[in-house]
This record gives C-alpha cells, sequence and structure tokens, in this order.
C-alpha cells in the first residue's frame, strides 16, 4: 500500500544537483551554495547560511552581496542581518526572460536585415562540444580586437586556453566581461559584471556569436551589418555602472 507521505528526499544529494545546475544560469559556485542553503531556511543569518552551503564565512557574505545586488536576495536592517530568498518561481521567471531577450535579439536584427534585402546569415549551433568549437574558431580567426561577455568566462578558458595563448601572440586585443570569482587572463582588459546571462563575442566588430549559459546552444553571424548592432550593445553594457 503506497504511503500518502512523499518519499524521503536525500536533501544533501538534491542540495548538491541544485547548486549545480543554478551555476549554468549565472550564479558563481558560492553565489548558488548561498541561494540553495537560504531556499531551504526561509530566513536565516550568515552564519547559519555559511553553515549549511558548506563555504567559509568570509566568502558567504561577498555570495549574499552578489544575490542582493541581482535582487535574488532580500537583507533586513540591524544587527545581525537576516536574509531571505526570492522566491524560486520568481528566479525562474527573471532568469526566462533575459533569456528570452538574448536570442529575441538576433531573431529581432534577423528580421530587420531581411526587410533591407540583406542576405540570411545567422547560423544557429546545437552542442557544447560544437558551439566550443566555434567560440574557438572565432578565437582563431579574430586579427585585432574581440570582446567577450561570459559569465563562466573560467569553462571557456580551461577548454580553450591553447586558442587564447595564440591569439596574444597574434597581438588581438581582447576585453572580457564577466563575474567576480572567474578566471580571467592577465593581459586582457577585464570588467567584472554581476548576473550576467548568455555569452556574447565580438570579434573585429565583424562576426558575432551568441551562447547559452550552459553552452549547448549558440547562434553566429559574420554579417558586418549584424555584428555592429551587437557592437554597439556591448559598449552599453561596459559603460553600465
Amino acid at each position: 500500500m503506497v504511503s500518502n507521505m512523499q518519499e524521503e528526499i536525500d536533501f544533501e544529494e538534491e542540495y548538491e544537483l541544485i547548486s549545480k545546475d543554478l551555476q549554468t544560469f549565472g550564479l558563481t559556485e558560492y553565489q548558488a551554495r548561498t541561494y540553495t542553503a537560504l531556499v531551504a531556511h526561509g530566513v536565516a543569518e550568515a552564519d547559519t547560511i555559511a553553515n549549511t552551503a558548506g563555504i567559509p564565512r568570509t566568502s558567504v557574505y561577498k555570495a549574499l552581496d552578489g544575490l542582493h545586488e541581482m535582487g535574488y536576495v532580500v537583507v533586513s536592517q540591524g544587527r545581525p542581518r537576516i536574509y531571505r530568498p526570492a522566491e524560486p518561481l520568481e528566479l525562474k521567471s527573471r532568469i526566462t526572460n533575459k533569456l528570452d531577450k538574448v536570442f529575441g535579439r538576433l531573431n529581432t536584427l534577423s528580421e530587420a536585415l531581411a526587410e533591407k534585402g540583406e542576405p540570411q546569415v545567422i547560423y544557429t549551433i546545437h552542442g557544447k562540444n560544437r558551439v566550443m568549437d566555434k567560440v574557438g574558431e572565432v578565437l582563431r580567426k579574430t586579427t585585432h580586437e574581440i570582446i567577450i561577455s561570459c559569465p563562466h568566462f573560467s569553462q571557456l578558458l580551461d577548454s580553450l586556453e591553447p586558442d587564447f595563448v595564440s591569439a596574444k601572440k597574434r597581438g588581438v586585443e581582447m576585453t572580457i566581461i564577466t563575474e567576480s570569482g572567474q578566471k580571467v587572463l592577465d593581459w586582457a582588459k577585464v570588467e567584472r559584471r554581476e548576473g550576467l546571462i548568455a555569452t556574447d563575442l565580438i570579434s573585429d566588430g565583424t562576426r558575432a556569436l551568441l551562447a547559452s549559459p550552459d553552452f549547448e546552444a549558440c547562434g553566429y553571424t559574420n554579417n558586418p551589418a549584424l555584428a555592429s548592432h551587437l557592437v554597439n550593445f556591448m559598449d552599453i553594457l561596459m559603460q553600465r555602472s
């Protein structure tokens, strides 16, 4: 006979899975673990969150500040500070809307160019290995300048380090926009931004690539007119306070 009670949940396993999945949506590891721990408690002080998340107490404050800046955490005034999470369904809606906007940009610009009679030169690529290969190809074709906005730049660097090294040797100027805590290149210009969702690349102002947070899909174009629109977008992003 089936009990009316829910099957027992392996909370430790669920915690690890949820924290790992959240990282694919622009959160750092510590931010993902912190948010998951806070959801589990509902409301809690920093010490309690740090213990549940399994991260250093000094690091949990930085993670909480980043989550608060992104609107994922609400902080009470007074001492000690009490934290509560934004509702998970609200977070889901926010992430979904951002992803829709990211990939909607390519579609809108593509339609605008089509109305002007310009050829359609947007390619869609699926599969993480193929997307990484395409990013590597864009790096190898870059001769002067590349701008990369990526919440998980460490993953790109780990997968494509030889291509980054080659770009440096060719004298390519590189600007990286990424989350705090991500590994970067000491020779590149680096901008730190929280709340990044997708990965955007602009190469020599003539090639553009937009990839999903988990690198499982991307759109690519070598149409200079379309790429120039995205260059303007990246300029706005870098100038944002």
